[in-house]
């Protein structure tokens, strides 16, 4: 099973998200995080912060793991995801590549409410990360 880390970035209690591009086989044109598969000899934190690099073009300078999940649904999507809270880094994001078409910052009630995300366990976690954060609960 694919491994896969990613960079949940926050200010202001509220989260980056990058939206997947429409020619994605896997979750085309929904919001995730900026992230990707581990690497043979990668540790998660490593490939973390090299796909930030590669995404995004920031270097993560503070972070700590958020939560490790394993998500089945779809089958072919099927992968053990590490998500990494970054709350510090140099650079300013933008999009590198064509993996993701857009960069927004959410709010916690945007994450919930409008918000199809990639994989969908992504809500709860990154709502609880926020709430965390702020010092509120839902």
């Amino acid at each position: 099973m694919p491994e896969i880390a990613m960079g949940a970035l926050s200010r202001n209690g509220m989260l980056l998200l990058a939206r997947r591009n429409s020619g994605r086989r896997i979750y085309p044109d929904r919001w995730s995080l900026p992230g990707g598969h581990i690497e043979d000899g990668e540790d998660a934190e490593t490939a973390m912060r090299r796909e930030l690099m590669e995404e995004i073009s920031i270097t993560p300078e503070r972070w700590r793991l958020a939560a490790k999940f394993v998500s089945q649904a779809p089958p072919e999507a099927s992968a053990t995801f590490h998500v990494y809270h970054v709350d510090q880094w140099q650079g300013l994001p933008q999009l590198v590549g064509d993996e993701h078409t857009e960069l927004r910052w959410f709010t916690p009630s945007e994450i919930t409410s409008e918000t199809e995300l990639a994989p969908p366990q992504l809500g709860e976690i990154l709502v609880k990360l926020l709430e965390r954060e702020t010092g509120k609960s839902g």
